[in-house]
Formats: C-alpha cells, sequence, structure tokens
C-alpha cells in the first residue's frame, strides 16, 4: 500500500514545531518513530497533510535526573534505549522490562516510549485497508455513529495494547505536555479518555516533551509480563505490571500498584486488587484473592482477537506468575 500525499516538516527546536502545530491544527500529525503512524497512513486511517517531523529535537531524547531524585526521560528515547539504560534498569527494572517486550528489536530501534504512551487504539474493524473498510459501515472511531465491536456500545472500544503504559502507570509516572504559550503536567493515570477515539487527552497542538517517574520506595520489587500470539512482534493479548514495596521487618506488602493492559480501551488500575495486598504477606490463597478482584476490575472486551473469557483466563495466569516472583523477592529480604 502506498502513502498518501503529505508534506514533511523537520522543526530543528521545540518552539519552532509548537508554532507549526498551531498554525496546521488538525492537518497536521507529529512523528517520531513513526513505526504506528505510517502503517496508519497506508491503511488511510490517518491521512495528515502535514508531518511534524521531531527526531530533530535533541532536548527530548534524554535521561536525567530530577531535583526529586526521581528521573527524566525524554518521549524521542528509543525503546530499546529504555530496555538497555543502565540508569533506568537499576531504579526502573520494572520499565526496562516493558520496553523489551515491546513489537521486534528492529522495531525497538526506531519506535519511541513517547509514541508508546500516545499510542492509537486498535480493532478488527479499524485497522485494516481503506479498501476493506469501504464494505462495511463507518464506525466511532473513523466518525461514524455507531461500534461495529460492541452493536450496542454508545463509544468506540477499541483496544489499548502499548506495553510500557502499564509499567509507568505502576510506577506513578507523570506527563509533561506542551503547546504554544502554556503547558500541564498530569499523571499518566489521568492521560487515557476511557474511550476507544479519542484514546488520551493530547491535543493536535501538543507534544509529550517529558516522562517523570519519582524515587521508587526501598524494597520494592517489579514485574512486567504480556502474553501475544507471537512473543516477538505481536502486540498483547493482555499485559500486567506489577509493583509492590515490602516491608523491610516482616515481608509484608507495604504498597502495591496493579496495572493491566490489552483488555479494554484503556489501561486498567485496580486499586481494589492492590488493597487486598496491602498490609498482607503473600500467600498462594492471597494471589487467588488478589487475582479474582483484579479480573472483575479489568472488565476485558473483545473487539481484537481473543474473547473476554479468554482474556480473564490469560490475566489471571499473569498475575499469579508476577505474585510469585514477588513472593521470591520477599523470601529474600
Amino acid at each position: 500500500m502506498s502513502l498518501p500525499k503529505f508534506t514533511h516538516i523537520t522543526p530543528s527546536t521545540l518552539d519552532e514545531a509548537l508554532e507549526l502545530l498551531s498554525e496546521k491544527g488538525e492537518k497536521a500529525r507529529i512523528m517520531a518513530g513513526g513505526t504506528d503512524l505510517v502503517v496508519a497512513m497506508k491503511h488511510r486511517t490517518e491521512v495528515p497533510e502535514f508531518l511534524i517531523d521531531i527526531k530533530e529535537l535533541k532536548d527530548l531524547d534524554s535521561i536525567r535526573s530530577a531535583p526529586d531524585n526521581g528521573t527524566v526521560i525524554g518521549p524521542l528515547n528509543t525503546l530499546d534505549a529504555i530496555s538497555r539504560s543502565e540508569q533506568i534498569m537499576e531504579q526502573f527494572n520494572l520499565l526496562a522490562q516493558a520496553a523489551e517486550k515491546v513489537a521486534s528489536m528492529q522495531i525497538r530501534n526506531v519506535g519511541t516510549i513517547g509514541g508508546n504512551v500516545c499510542l492509537n487504539t486498535r480493532c478488527w474493524y479499524y485497522n485494516q485497508s481503506e479498501q476493506w473498510r469501504k464494505s462495511i459501515a463507518v464506525c466511532y472511531k473513523m466518525g461514524g455513529d455507531k461500534c461495529l465491536a460492541m452493536k450496542r456500545s454508545d463509544k468506540c472500544n477499541a483496544v489499548f495494547l502499548a506495553d510500557t503504559v502499564p509499567a509507568l502507570m505502576a510506577l506513578d509516572a507523570s506527563l509533561k505536555i506542551v503547546k504554544k504559550g502554556g503547558e500541564r503536567t498530569i499523571p499518566i493515570e489521568e492521560f487515557y479518555n476511557g474511550s476507544g477515539h479519542p484514546p488520551n487527552l493530547l491535543s493536535p497542538e501538543e507534544i509529550l516533551t517529558e516522562i517523570h517517574i519519582p524515587e521508587a520506595p526501598p524494597a520494592s520489587f517489579g514485574v512486567f509480563l504480556k502474553d501475544a500470539p507471537r512473543q516477538v512482534l505481536d502486540f498483547a493479548l493482555t499485559n500486567v505490571a506489577i509493583l509492590i514495596t515490602f516491608q523491610e521487618r516482616d515481608g509484608a506488602c507495604k504498597d502495591a500498584r496493579i496495572v493491566v493492559a490489552g483488555v479494554t480501551s484503556y489501561p486498567v488500575r485496580s486499586v481494589k486488587g492492590e488493597d487486598v495486598l496491602k498490609g498482607e504477606k503473600i500467600t498462594q490463597k492471597l494471589m487467588d484473592e488478589v487475582a479474582d478482584v483484579v479480573v472483575k476490575d479489568s472488565a476485558p472486551i473483545s473487539p481484537i482477537w481473543v474473547s473476554p473469557d479468554m482474556r480473564r483466563l490469560v490475566i489471571r495466569a499473569l498475575l499469579k506468575r508476577g505474585l510469585q516472583a514477588a513472593l521470591e523477592f520477599a523470601r529474600g529480604i
């Protein structure tokens, strides 16, 4: 499939990029790695008149310490760079694990963490060629008035499948977003809309410029688990990020974050599942109790690949595997 016609612009400064986005508005799209956008353009689900290529904005590809002892990650860091960064592996190994699980080595060498955070949702009826879509009704995500995946729904139910986002949510990350004349910082947990279209709060005039992760507490253990049709290349059937902070005196859970993605139109944090863990020592019985709550919280839907029932089984299996790894960590404290 060929690309539609577009004008490619490479700004040399962030201010220049913001000026272009302010001027072009809905006609423009930001491109960094382009691993998702270029495919969307070939499918004609995205047909921008202008591509604002931000790869030359060198200030956006750093990894540096923050004044609060946390870390600031530039969105132009490739997923491969995140997975191999000694600083990330030492302080936030959960994120390094997630970045390493994205797609293939070739894609990780090009795709960026900012692109993964802003990844579009996917659906059987949307991620198809233009010719294929002409044979069906127009769905919400393409500007229509119905969801083809869930016929009685009043919103788009395309699924959110990014791998790094559950890890970033578990790590309590926040995002700095800028536009011409202003900026805002929001928790990553609040960035997603709860709908498949639009998937997040980023407006056409805005650029994600920083990902901030606070310092992890002592005695913390993080694990990222993913199940996919193929372990290399494919999007997840389900992925799970778990971060547990243990009490050093007795190995009980002091705090916990559990995030599931690949199940609905946004990443799901299971606060109820976390509450079951807090103050308790991990046991096989507790694992089952937590799994019951997290499966219920995640409320899987099925507009792509597998049924909700299969997703529930996968969530339960991944969660128990992650909690078993956390138990082994706690035994070593």
